[in-house]
């Protein structure tokens, strides 16, 4: 059994907390260096934390020993996010999978295919039109519009007001969330926490406004008879599902995908992807492993635990950093270089090599929607289009709370014409 590298320091003045929410990847990327090791251990929100950066260490957190650890953020988020699925014991959490599961699990994907394609089709025929598309912006208005429609049966065009109410409600709950950890360990009551409180409640009341009025075989009627034990429980979960978090990782994922394939020089690729499925399933496979978009997560040792090789005593936290694992050079050659064809006989694998939706009994519900939703974009784009990202944009990324460029990342798009595909083929 190998001993941790790195030292937790002393209470409060060890404390790294500071300087790993202003830069997390280069916090982990140079702990990494320094101790030579994927799996240390530092101080964090004044507790002694472990980092897990290697494929095999997340697989053993989030499954066959999740047993062993409590969820790290219930003392902080579930005030602003309720009572829900990812604050729950590991039992809890597996009898709301399997009744989210009915709701939003593979089986369901079918019925949802035409939503998708609506939205896809309204947000992206036009894209040719304007001289350069604020990317992220365009991407997150499309996700938010079909969350609000498929969790909440809103259609954005039949009711605007209402959905720009609800949007401005969920942004100001987004903002009081962005400083949650920092904030809540000097104080419980600063003003964007106190918003967020407020907004949290605002939505409430609009999700229980919406249920009392559920259509017959709507969307709604479906989430009320799904097996929620109770109302609160349906409506925190409902509240869960209607917030930015959603939106927020479509977009990310989109944006990364229109940036690691935009230019000339990426050409042939987009062809290959618009001609075959296989191929556009690389890419995203290859954006999920290289640009996920949420950093990963937090646990509380309930009891000594071994993760990877490395002993990790009870009351330690343990975050696994999803960013860091996907980078683990063990499991993938030049781990840096955005190399789809990495994936063509490994497929298969990517369930367990990619925690890009989470693992185990916590894992995503809706990972398949989700899949199908950039899978229908992507395709929709390749097809349509090509594009190029204009040179001068600061395209390095924050990540914190959703991964995402810095600057709002503008393109510009031209039709994709007739004759590209004979002439792409020959060359």
């Amino acid at each position: 059994m190998a001993a941790l590298k790195g030292r937790a320091g002393y209470s409060v003045i060890g404390d790294k907390s500071a300087e790993f929410y202003k830069d997390p990847i280069t916090f982990v990327n140079w702990r990494i260096k320094e101790y030579d090791s994927r799996v240390f251990l530092s101080r964090l929100l004044n507790k002694p934390t472990v980092f897990v950066g290697t494929i095999n260490g997340v697989k053993e957190l989030t499954g066959a020993k999740n047993r062993h650890f409590d969820m790290g953020y219930r003392a902080f988020l579930q005030p602003v996010f309720g009572n829900n699925i990812m604050f729950e014991t590991p039992a809890e959490a597996a009898r709301l999978h399997q009744v989210i599961h009915r709701l939003y699990g593979a089986q369901t994907v079918p019925s949802v295919k035409n939503l998708i394609q609506r939205l896809t089709e309204k947000h992206f025929s036009n894209l040719d039109k304007s001289h350069c598309v604020s990317v992220y912006t365009l991407f997150k208005r499309f996700a938010t519009e079909f969350s609000l429609e498929l969790f909440l049966g809103l259609d954005a065009e039949k009711h605007p007001d209402l959905t720009e109410s609800i949007i401005d409600v969920t942004t100001t709950h987004w903002h009081g969330i962005i400083s949650v950890p920092l904030t809540v360990k000097m104080s419980m009551f600063s003003s964007s926490y106190g918003r967020a409180l407020e907004a949290k409640d605002k939505l409430l009341g609009i999700i229980r406004d919406k249920l009392a009025h559920t259509k017959d075989g709507s969307s709604l009627q479906s989430l009320t008879e799904a097996g929620f034990q109770t109302a609160e429980e349906l409506e925190q979960h409902t509240l869960l599902f209607t917030s930015a978090l959603v939106p927020k990782a479509i977009a990310s994922m989109l944006t990364s995908f229109l940036i690691a394939t935009g230019g000339s020089e990426k050409e042939i690729l987009r062809q290959q992807a618009a001609e075959d499925a296989d191929c556009l399933n690389h890419i995203l496979l290859e954006v999920e492993r290289l640009w996920p978009p949420f950093l990963g997560g937090r646990r509380l040792t309930l009891e000594d635990c071994v993760i990877d090789g490395f002993k990790i005593p009870k009351g330690y936290a343990v975050v696994y950093i999803t960013h860091a694992a996907h980078r683990d050079p063990t499991i993938f050659p030049q781990p840096e270089t955005f190399k789809p064809e990495r994936w063509k006989d490994r497929t298969s694998e990517a369930s367990n090599l990619l925690f890009t939706f989470g693992g185990g009994v916590r894992s995503c519900v809706g990972t398949a929607l989700m899949k199908t939703t950039l899978q229908t974009v992507c395709r929709y784009l390749v097809e349509h289009y090509n594009w190029r990202i204009p040179a001068g944009q600061d395209l390095s990324y924050k990540w914190l709370p959703v991964s995402r460029p810095k600057d709002n990342t503008v393109a510009s798009f031209t039709p994709r014409l007739p004759q590209e595909t004979s002439t792409t083929n020959s060359t």
